[in-house]
């Protein structure tokens, strides 16, 4: 079977369809009775693929440089302008989850992980009226945005390779069966919860990019339940930065404890990993 290198504009557009939701909280879904595993090196490569294209055929360099100079010398974006920015960080949040899933490296190389990061720097300034933070982090955009920089990303994007798929999906599981230390003692770190967090945005990311290109009911229900967690951690994380902006938290020492919903959803996709984990051993 040939592996698909390029996609067709619907196909693209389903994609970006589907990261715009992937926070959305369905309080109406459930796991399926078996979560889909063991994926293919087709299915795998195929994946990379499309987040490659998505990126690469995204907005053009000046639109963030553009967005970048509004930042430095307006502390601010008008809503049109936040969508716009919006758009072009899920493109790159995207495209940061299939360097972590996909290639040999499995993590951002430093200068995409240095701009996506600062983007989010910047949204989190943006929307909670930092305006001294608005101001730094939109310095450090303008210099990323240039088109020195710009051409490495390209260069990275461009030349990403897929792992072999029995490492990908020994690594997908293997998060997974991390979640249940996090969920233990008296309570978490922001910083952790953020890194918690994380593993369940890749996992979205994965089954929303496989869920284009194999449509099944059992990879839709999984991606939707993992959206429900992500969504409902999203709202928490809003609000312990929120908190670490305003001084009243600190983010990397404060414990604090695991709402009781975002427990029982991560408690329940971990028994059925888990679970699936042991029938297949």
């Amino acid at each position: 079977m040939s592996v698909r290198v390029r996609f067709s504009h619907e196909t693209l557009g389903a994609l970006m369809a589907a990261i715009e939701v992937n926070d959305v909280v369905d309080e109406h879904i459930a796991l399926p009775g078996h979560i889909p595993d063991s994926f293919t090196q087709t299915q795998l490569a195929e994946c990379l693929n499309l987040c490659r294209q998505l990126w690469l055929e995204g907005p053009p360099r000046t639109a963030l440089a553009g967005l970048a100079h509004r930042l430095v010398y307006r502390r601010d974006l008008s809503q049109p302008e936040r969508v716009a920015f919006k758009h072009i960080r899920a493109r790159y949040k995207h495209m940061g989850f299939a360097f972590g899933l996909y290639t040999p490296a499995h993590k951002r190389p430093l200068l995409y992980e240095a701009t996506s990061t600062l983007m989010g720097e910047a949204q989190d300034a943006f929307k909670n009226g930092y305006a001294g933070r608005v101001f730094v982090t939109g310095m450090g955009l303008r210099v990323l945005s240039t088109p020195f920089f710009d051409r490495i990303r390209r260069r990275m994007v461009q030349q990403a390779s897929v792992d072999q798929a029995v490492t990908i999906n020994q690594n997908l599981r293997a998060e997974i069966a991390r979640i249940p230390a996090c969920l233990e003692g008296g309570g978490i770190t922001a910083v952790r919860f953020h890194g918690l967090r994380k593993i369940i945005s890749r996992h979205v990311a994965f089954f929303d990019t496989l869920r284009i290109l194999y449509p099944d009911a059992d990879i839709n229900r999984t991606a939707r339940f993992l959206s429900a967690i992500n969504g409902l951690m999203g709202r928490k994380h809003d609000e312990l930065v929120k908190a670490a902006l305003a001084g009243t938290l600190r983010y990397k020492t404060d414990l604090f404890s695991i709402p009781e919903t975002i427990r029982a959803l991560l408690e329940q996709l971990c028994q059925q990993s888990l679970s699936s984990d042991i029938r297949r051993a």
